[in-house]
Parts: structure tokens; C-alpha cells; sequence
């Protein structure tokens, strides 16, 4: 999900009816296997070859980067202290100032536009991970009927594989049209490839968070897990700072979470940002207020 910094204080509305989060308590504790093929609740089937993370070295921590009028942010964050591992913009090419940060870059095929163009942009940049669609269940992002956009998987993405490539699902939203537009595609698309599934969620608390994370984990339980949005959604710094350090901690213990990405890295607005403490570039989580610059 996208909001442009005119409407970014008031990501708690927008996000309310894109991206509630479920409430549902889950008990489920299966461990991932990362070669088995993914079994949805109405035993849809999509492959995966999975076998580990391919991105990075350093952690699980990614950038959600769109901050395309301060490109001077991401030296911050190719600094040797930084925690992060990863980053993407949305796109399918980085801008000049991600390309050369050093930090990997994971291209997206956001939406059907173009998609003709997407095995040439992966290939041309050596790209060995790439991310789906954004939101496809949602009417103000992709918006895609989940048959078509199997149809779509198939012809243009799922080739890439042949080429070793390591493919992300389409990144659906936390609210209750979400994980049935996944099983959907899933049942229309049994010959794709998925070897790792993005996930969205914005709430208020770690309850609500990790039980979103378990539901979906015991519905895709062979499926390791990217979360390329997250956030707390409180306007208050503080609530937010706890969120942030609590959700690090734990998803850091958790092997069928691969990678992370708090939503988002930007300058302004950094009620929601936290820059600093996502690259873990102080000792520890900084005080309300506290910025990089």
C-alpha cells in the first residue's frame, strides 16, 4: 500500500479500510518447511523450491523505500551498523540512488501494467528474488480478479523461474478480503511457483498482529512468510516505539518469517517511520521524537 506524504497522518483511516487486522486468537504452531508445496483451507495447491532465504546476510530487516524526494536517506542506511538486508520501492527498476547503495534490491511487478516488461527489467539487473503483486484484493491498489491475475502469473512470472529466480506471491491486505482472493488464485494458478508469501498488516497492538501472522501461517503452513508492510497505527510515540521494538524482537525468533519491512522509510512523518531504530543504528530504540539526519 501506497499513500502519498499528503495523506500520511492519516494513514489510521485510509488503513481502516484497506487493512484491519484480524482479531481472531490462533494457536496454530507448525513449523514451516520451506521445499513443501503450499496447501490452502480448500486444498489448493501451489509449488514451492524454497529452501532458504536468498536475500542478504545481516537480518531480516528490509526497507519499504519510497522516499524518492530525500534519496540521501538510504546512505543512512548502507552504513556497516545498519541492520538492514534489503529494500524495496514498489517498482520494478531502483531509482540510481538504491541501485548503487549496496543494499539488495528486490523488484516488484505491483499490478498487470506492463507486466510484458518485467522478465527483461529482473533479468537486466541480475535479480535473483522478486516480489507480486501489491494488494490485488484491495479497489485502490492493484485491483485484480484472482483468476485473471493467475492467468497473468503463468505467462509472465512463473517463466522466471526457469531462470533460478525465487518468486513472491501477490502481497494481499489483513482484512477479511485478503486471504480468500489467495486461495482463490492459489486454486486457479496450481502450476505456479511460490516460494515465499508477502503479507500486509496495519493495527493497533502485537496481539492482533502476531495472531494475523499465526492464522496465516497455520492456513499456509509450508509457506515461509515476508511481511513488506507493517505498522502500528496509535498516534502516539510511544505506543508506536513499543510496538516496533516488541514485533523486531519476535519475529526475529521466528524461522518461517524470512524477511520484514516496516512501512515505511521515509524523512517526514516520522511518527510512523522510526528510522534509526528499524537500521539499528542506536544502541537502543530511540526516544519520541528521535531522528536520523
Amino acid at each position: 500500500m501506497i499513500f502519498s506524504l499528503a495523506v500520511w497522518l492519516n494513514l489510521a483511516l485510509l488503513v481502516s479500510a484497506s487493512s484491519t487486522a484480524t482479531t481472531a486468537s490462533s494457536s496454530a504452531s507448525a513449523k514451516a518447511s520451506s521445499s513443501a508445496s503450499v496447501q490452502t483451507s480448500s486444498s489448493a495447491a501451489a509449488k514451492s523450491t524454497s529452501t532458504a532465504p536468498a536475500v542478504g546476510t545481516k537480518s531480516k530487516r528490509g526497507l519499504a523505500f519510497a522516499a524518492g524526494d530525500t534519496p540521501g536517506d538510504i546512505i543512512n542506511a548502507n552504513q556497516t551498523k545498519s541492520d538492514i538486508s534489503w529494500q524495496y520501492n514498489w517498482a520494478n527498476l531502483p531509482p540510481a540512488y538504491l541501485a548503487t547503495s549496496n543494499i539488495k534490491y528486490i523488484p516488484m511487478q505491483w499490478g498487470s501494467g506492463l507486466i510484458d516488461q518485467f522478465a527483461d527489467a529482473v533479468k537486466a539487473q541480475g535479480a535473483d528474488t522478486i516480489l507480486g503483486f501489491n494488494e490485488p484484493d484491495f479497489v485502490n491498489e492493484s485491483n485484480m480478479n484472482a483468476t485473471d491475475a493467475a492467468h497473468l502469473w503463468m505467462q509472465f512470472i512463473q517463466p522466471l523461474k526457469e531462470q533460478g529466480i525465487r518468486l513472491g506471491g501477490p502481497a494481499v491486505t489483513a482484512s477479511p478480503t485478503g486471504r480468500p482472493w489467495l486461495v482463490e488464485f492459489f486454486n486457479a494458478c496450481t502450476n505456479c511457483t511460490i516460494d515465499f508469501l508477502p503479507l500486509h498488516w496495519y493495527g493497533s497492538g502485537t496481539e492482533g498482529f502476531y495472531s494475523y501472522l499465526w492464522d496465516v501461517h497455520g492456513q499456509f503452513p509450508n509457506m515461509p512468510i515476508w511481511i513488506t508492510e507493517y505498522a502500528e497505527t496509535s498516534t502516539n510515540d510511544t505506543v508506536v516505539l513499543d510496538f516496533l521494538n516488541q514485533t523486531t524482537t519476535y519475529l526475529d525468533t521466528l524461522d518461517w518469517i524470512e524477511h520484514y519491512a516496516w512501512f515505511g522509510f521515509f524523512v517526514s512523518y516520522l511518527l510512523y517511520a522510526y528510522r534509526a531504530f528499524i537500521l539499528n543504528c542506536s544502541p537502543t530504540a530511540p526516544t519520541p521524537g528521535y531522528s536520523l539526519q
